[in-house]
């Protein structure tokens, strides 16, 4: 699916891979590799904020629906910023302009993944493991496609079907140079970020939702 707001009502049984490059997907498996106990998705503000209240010892990661960082969150999602805290043991809630909400729009008691460039190969390996019919979905920006989204989804689908990379380096670099997200990342992220997310399967990582909240295997 090219953007979340393609999900069907009711939402089917399957397994689901949530995309959403930039940021969502991404900053989920940095805050679980950086030793978050767990990362809760949001599709509100104030149910993030209510969260981090209630929660003992809790940080919420997060942007308004526009992009820009807020003083609401603990700290934004960007991926050089996240490997700078220490978040070992801690629990971590989220919410985003586009990721979270196609996590929510699916359904947090869904069997979702999150899929990213950086864990492609991962995420099919995972699929591989599945008898549930399969559901790729881009979260988008704003209810369009994005570049980046589909060019991750490409990579797991044509690792999963054919156990190959579909595209390279410079493939993915066009995808993110021509992509309405990329100046925020430019803006909000560093150098190392960018490279990053235009080298595929840098990571093993691959989250699961289980009981409301994305953790690892």
């Amino acid at each position: 699916m090219d953007r979340l707001e393609d999900v069907p009502t009711p939402v089917p049984e399957a397994t689901f891979v949530v995309v959403d490059v930039i940021i969502c997907s991404t900053a989920i498996i940095h805050l679980l590799e950086a030793g978050a106990t767990y990362v809760k998705p949001f599709a509100e503000t104030d149910r993030a904020q209510a969260f981090r209240a209630e929660t003992e010892d809790a940080v919420i990661v997060g942007e308004e629906n526009d992009g820009t960082t807020s003083e609401k969150f603990d700290l934004p999602p960007v991926p050089s910023i996240i490997r700078e805290r220490d978040l070992a043991g801690r629990p971590v809630g989220i919410r985003t302009s586009n990721g979270t909400r196609a996590i929510d729009r699916i359904g947090v008691d869904s069997n979702i993944l999150i899929g990213s460039t950086i864990n492609a190969g991962a995420v099919a390996d995972r699929l591989l493991e599945t008898d549930r019919d399969i559901w790729l979905v881009a979260a988008g920006r704003d209810g369009s496609p994005v570049g980046e989204d589909l060019a991750a989804i490409e990579l797991v689908q044509r690792q999963h079907d054919e156990r190959r990379k579909s595209l390279d380096n410079d493939g993915l670099c066009e995808y993110f140079d021509s992509s309405p997200s990329t100046p925020w990342l430019r803006e909000n992220g560093t150098r190392a970020d960018y490279e990053q997310l235009v080298s595929p399967e840098t990571t093993e990582t691959v989250p699961r939702i289980r009981n409301g909240v994305f953790v690892t295997d």
